[in-house]
């Protein structure tokens, strides 16, 4: 499964709609360095994806994507080990997870669309695995980011604390459209 034109361009604003939030939170950030690398870390994630849901995308070099997603799986799987309260832990080992899938979907590009028959390897094998739909593996994660898209967007209504509501909504937004958009590459991706 590839994407259509449209979907792509959804994404590609979600993308940077997401990580264009985050980015301006690093810059104000006042709660101290921790909170600011992790909110670099989420405006990285959203610029990564963005070249996931184009076909040129999978020119731009691996490696340096690779590097920077792994460490931001180090870091959220590190801030998760260290919080003492079970919500943020939480959240922390997600973005680990977002992160590790991420760098998945870099090193696995998507899937180019061909002209003509499927390459027969295998006994037809090959040409069987690209008609017989997204792998469960695929599925499950994006049920799993389907669940956390939800999740982010009904804590946004519901959470109380330091933060004023007009800026819980747009993190919880970005949130979720991370959570959603990589689901959705999942499914394409299989």
């Amino acid at each position: 499964m590839s994407l259509p034109p449209s979907a792509g361009w959804c994404l590609t604003v979600v993308f940077a709609c997401s990580g264009g939030w985050f980015l301006y939170q690093c810059v104000r950030a006042t709660a101290g360095a921790a909170e600011r690398i992790s909110l670099f870390l989420h405006a990285v994630m959203c610029l990564v994806m963005i070249p996931m849901v184009w076909p040129w995308g999978a020119r731009i070099p691996r490696g340096p994507q690779v590097t920077l997603l792994g460490a931001g799986v180090v870091w959220f799987v590190v801030s998760a080990v260290r919080e003492r309260r079970m919500t943020p832990a939480i959240r922390d080992a997600h973005h680990a997870l977002m992160a590790a899938m991420m760098a998945w979907m870099v090193i696995t590009p998507m899937p180019v669309p061909r002209d003509g028959p499927a390459p027969r390897m295998n006994g037809g094998h090959a040409a069987m695995a690209q008609m017989s739909g997204p792998t469960p593996a695929a599925v499950t994660l994006a049920a799993y980011c389907l669940v956390a898209t939800v999740v982010w967007l009904a804590e946004a209504g519901t959470a109380t604390g330091p933060q004023p509501l007009i800026r819980r909504l747009p993190s919880a937004a970005g949130h979720a459209a991370m959570s959603l958009g990589a689901g959705v590459l999942a499914l394409a991706m299989s």
